[in-house]
């Protein structure tokens, strides 16, 4: 039989040859799942002969992998923002930028005091990411989910319903389902009420973008989700119009756009808003669009 170490570093080639991001990475997370641990309990288990029905669960996990499936979907879930969720085909992959677009939400929510009762829409909320994750970091806020897909609605309602309940071993937050209203709406058609925050991380590829994308992104998001007309910017020119009126006074709008689409949008858009401005993401690019009512 061959231990741990030895399966893993076979992996790890193998996926750096198939031009996997991270080869090691994803075979130590792959191989934990197969085995039934942590990633990290694997460091002690390195000298251990791998039983063939781990084995056999681990190489049907690489398969997959080889063919650039998401790791996520293979997993079945992600950590995003604080919180585990259900991850496949239904809905985007959750992303860095769009935990980084969170990150700009929660200073704004902290500034109104940890007290203050807040409310909250997520446009294009796909599997429930930014209500969820926000929902479960501040117990007073008030958070609506909306997208047009079906599908995408249903996997954010069973999010919510593991975060409520803790089934699967996901963390749990108690309550949290009497506190999210998920709805059907082309963006902001089936929306009512005002709200303190809007998030949206909309379609904002081109075409030709999406072509260029990572095979986990172009052969497995929804097209749906990653791709509009002018420019890529349609959907998010749609949003920031109409926001003002479904934003309290104070509030806030915040997107997530594709790279040099935030100045253009701040440019168009500013006279809608009190204050209006283009921020970078970690790596320094201008990612999110951030307006103010």
């Amino acid at each position: 039989m061959q231990s741990v170490l030895e399966i893993l570093k076979k992996c790890e080639q193998y996926f750096g040859q198939k031009g996997i991001p991270n080869p090691g990475h994803d075979a130590q997370l792959l191989l934990a799942r197969a085995l039934g641990c942590k990633r990290l309990e694997l460091f002690l288990m390195f000298d251990r002969p791998l039983g063939e029905k781990s084995l056999s669960a681990f190489r049907e996990f690489a398969r997959r992998r080889a063919r650039r499936e998401p790791l996520q979907h293979i997993l079945g879930d992600c950590e995003f923002f604080g919180i585990r969720l259900k991850s496949d085909r239904r809905a985007l992959v959750p992303r860095p930028e769009t935990e980084e677009l969170c990150e700009i939400a929660a200073g704004k929510l902290s500034e109104r005091g940890a007290d203050a009762r807040a409310e909250i829409l997520d446009l294009g909320c796909g599997s429930g990411a930014i209500a969820l994750s926000l929902a479960a970091k501040f117990p007073q806020l008030a958070a609506t989910a909306a997208d047009m897909s079906e599908e995408a609605l249903e996997l954010a309602r069973e999010n919510l319903a593991l975060l409520d309940s803790g089934e699967g071993g996901f963390p749990r937050f108690p309550g949290i389902a009497e506190r999210v209203k998920i709805v059907r709406s082309d963006w902001f058609e089936s929306v009512c009420g005002k709200f303190d925050a809007i998030a949206a991380n909309p379609p904002y590829l081109t075409d030709a973008e999406l072509a260029s994308a990572e095979p986990e992104v172009r052969d497995f998001d929804p097209h749906s989700a990653l791709v509009s007309a002018d420019g890529g910017m349609r959907d998010l020119k749609k949003i920031i119009s109409a926001a003002p009126d479904f934003l309290n006074p104070g509030g806030i709008l915040i997107c997530e756009c594709g790279l040099q689409q935030p100045e253009r949008l701040v440019e168009e858009f500013a006279g809608l808003y009190s204050s209006a401005q283009a921020l970078p993401d970690l790596s320094r690019r201008t990612r999110f669009a951030l307006f103010a009512k």
